[in-house]
C-alpha cells in the first residue's frame, strides 16, 4: 500500500536536512509512503543499488529514523527471563542438542562454563529461539572477530558469554535464523575486516574502535569508498576541525557520495578544480599563510595520536 501523502515532523525534516543526502532522504520517504521497510522492492522502484540502499538505511539508523518507520526490536535483553539452574538442568534433559551445544561452547571457549553462562546460554536457544547451530555460527563469528582484533591490535582479549550473547540479539533482531542467513552475514562482515583496519590506519587511530565509529567506517566502505579517498576525508576535517570530528567527516563523505566519487583520484581531481581555475585567472597559485596553517594543524594532531 503506498500512501498519496506523507507528513514529517519538523524533528525528522530537521535529521534528514543535517544528514544532508538525498538518497536517504528518498529511502526514508519510501519506507514511509510505502511501508516496505524491508527495503525488498526498493531497489527497483528506487532505481538504487543494494550497496546505497544499504548505506542510507545505516545512514538512518544513526540519525534515529527507523524508530519511526521499522517496528522496535522484537528482542530486548531488559525483557528476556530470568532463568534458574534447575531450569537449565531440565532443558538440558529433554533437548539433547541443547547438552551439544553447552560442551561446544566450554571447549572453544577452553573453560567450564558458570552457571550463569549456562543461564545466558539458555536465553539464546530459549528466549531467542536460535537453532543450536546458528548460536555456533554465531559463536564462530566472534572467534574469528576476536582474532583479527587481536592481531591487528597487539591486543590479547579473550572471548566471553557478552559477546556471544550480543552478537546472537543482533542477529536474531535482524533475522537470521538459518545457517545460509548466517553464512552471508558472516561473509559480508568478515570482507570488511581488512578494510576497516586498513582505514583505522590512514586515520592513525591505534586503539580499538566504539560501535559508532566501527559503523560509520562500514557504512562508507560500502558506499564504495577506498581507504584513500576517507583518508583526504578525515585529513580535510582535521584541517577544518583541528580534530577528528566523525559527523564533519561524514558529510564531506556523503557530499563526495552525491557526486559519485569514491576514491582518492578522483577526489584530488575534484579538489584541484577550483586552484586550477584560479590558478587559470591569476596567471599562478601560491599557498598562503592560511594553507601553512593547516597543514601544521594537521601534522600537530597526526603526532597528538601517537603520544
Amino acid at each position: 500500500m503506498t500512501l498519496d501523502y506523507i507528513t514529517l515532523t519538523p524533528e525528522e525534516l530537521g535529521k534528514l536536512l543535517s544528514a544532508g543526502s538525498g538518497e536517504a532522504a528518498l529511502v526514508y520517504l519510501y519506507m514511509k509512503s510505502t511501508g516496505d521497510v524491508t527495503l525488498k522492492q526498493a531497489e527497483q522502484q528506487l532505481n538504487m543499488t543494494t550497496q546505497s540502499l544499504g548505506w542510507a538505511e545505516s545512514l538512518l539508523k544513526r540519525l534515529g529514523l527507523l524508530d519511526a518507520v521499522v517496528p522496535k526490536a522484537r528482542f530486548d535483553r531488559q525483557q528476556a527471563p530470568v532463568y534458574t539452574g534447575e531450569e537449565v538442568t531440565a532443558f538440558s534433559a529433554r533437548d539433547p542438542s541443547f547438552q551439544l551445544l553447552q560442551g561446544e561452547v566450554s571447549r572453544r571457549m577452553g573453560r567450564v562454563l558458570t552457571t550463569e553462562e549456562l543461564k545466558t546460554l539458555l536465553s539464546l536457544r530459549d528466549y531467542l529461539k536460535l537453532p543450536p547451530e546458528v548460536i555456533s555460527m554465531a559463536l564462530t563469528y566472534c572467534l574469528q572477530k576476536l582474532e583479527y582484533y587481536n592481531k591487528t591490535g597487539g591486543r590479547n582479549r579473550t572471548m566471553t558469554m557478552r559477546m556471544l550473547e550480543k552478537e546472537c540479539y543482533q542477529w536474531a533482531n535482524s533475522g537470521i535464523q538459518t545457517l545460509e542467513q548466517a553464512s552471508a552475514y558472516i561473509s559480508h562482515g568478515l570482507e570488511l575486516l581488512a578494510p576497516e583496519s586498513q582505514v583505522k590506519k590512514a586515520m592513525g587511530l591505534d586503539r580499538s574502535l566504539v560501535d559508532s565509529e566501527r559503523e560509520y567506517i562500514h557504512a562508507w566502505l560500502e558506499m564504495g569508498f577506498n581507504v584513500d579517498a576517507i583518508r583526504q576525508a578525515y585529513e580535510k576535517t582535521v584541517l577544518a576541525t583541528g580534530k577528528l570530528a566523525w559527523r564533519y567527516m561524514n558529510k564531506i563523505l556523503l557530499n563526495w557520495h552525491e557526486k559519485n566519487i569514491h576514491s582518492g583520484r578522483q577526489v584530488s581531481t575534484e579538489e584541484r578544480k577550483p586552484q586550477v581555475q584560479a590558478a587559470q585567472s591569476a596567471g599562478g597559485f601560491t599557498p598562503g599563510a592560511g594553507e601553512k596553517a593547516a597543514v601544521s594543524n594537521l601534522q600537530r594532531f597526526r603526532e597528538s595520536l601517537k603520544e
